[in-house]
């Protein structure tokens, strides 16, 4: 599996003319790999993300999967939105086979098919730890038991590639960080490649194999870091605390504000986040 962005930009219609969103970008994502977009509000990662997922069409450029041009969602690509997007009359269970529901409607299906589908719907909510959630309905859950239901929807299909969109950002400190801790055990289980959009450097840095930094809008990537601390699968919440996580944290704080450019100011706007957190949650 290879996924290739080929100078791909996007502009919108504004009130005083032509808004650049997306500055001609490229880059590729290769199999297994878990790449991330790491940028500000308003950068153009969610937009090359929804590019990327054929929910959105360029202005220029071109996305490739397997060589092939996307041009509209499809089952090869599984999508995780910040919201839940649950449907609220569906169960947990019916949730999670919904998107092999759609496919095998289109397709066709045996009895066989349908129980491959179950059996791997229910692989996964217990993957998820929602084993004993099948029959609940998302009004009965928690905001990240939510997100895991989504989750195991979006992957029910075995896509080539999992994009997230902020998956956790709607989420308490506590919840995220579990949410995480699941996602590097999902990403070592499973093998999908995934497609990662976060404004969250501490999270972007935990959970990817390579960070793509854009800059603030119009979006460029303006750095290609590869995270150095090997497979998700070997990643523990004390590798944050680390001399080497928290050098690499301060080079992408650096990165993603160049007002800070010393090593002194970096230290100092480090420092200030770290206690605006703390003051969060003590």
């Amino acid at each position: 599996m290879k996924l290739e962005l080929r100078q791909l930009a996007k502009t919108y219609a504004g009130k005083s003319g032509r808004v650049a969103a997306l500055l001609p970008t490229s880059f590729t994502v290769e199999e297994g790999a878990f790449v991330t977009l790491l940028g500000p509000s308003g950068c153009g990662k969610s937009t090359a993300l929804r590019i990327v997922a054929g929910l959105d069409e360029p202005t220029a450029g071109q996305v490739l999967l397997d060589g092939a041009k996307v041009a509209g969602p499809g089952a090869e690509r599984g999508m995780v939105f910040q919201s839940y997007t649950l449907f609220p009359w569906l169960n947990v269970l019916e949730n999670a086979r919904f998107s092999t529901h759609l496919s095998r409607n289109r397709a066709g299906s045996s009895g066989e098919q349908s129980a491959a589908v179950l059996q791997r719907a229910r692989s996964l909510l217990e993957l998820m730890g929602l084993k004993d959630f099948e029959r609940a309905y998302p009004r009965e859950l928690s905001g990240g038991m939510k997100q895991r239901v989504a989750i195991a929807r979006a992957l029910t299909n075995r896509p080539k590639v999992l994009l997230m969109d902020e998956p956790f950002g709607a989420l308490d400190a506590q919840t995220r960080e579990e949410m995480q801790q699941l996602m590097l055990r999902l990403h070592a289980h499973e093998r999908t490649t995934v497609l990662f959009v976060t404004h969250d450097v501490e999270e972007a840095i935990y959970l990817s194999s390579r960070i793509l930094v854009f800059s603030a809008r119009p979006g460029r990537v303006v750095s290609d870091i590869t995270v150095p601390f090997g497979p998700s699968a070997l990643r523990s919440p004390e590798l944050k605390l680390s001399p080497e996580f928290t050098a690499l944290k301060r080079e992408l704080f650096g990165l993603l504000h160049p007002g800070a450019s010393s090593q002194e100011g970096r230290g100092a706007l480090l420092d200030q986040l770290v206690s605006q957190k703390k003051s969060v949650h003590p």
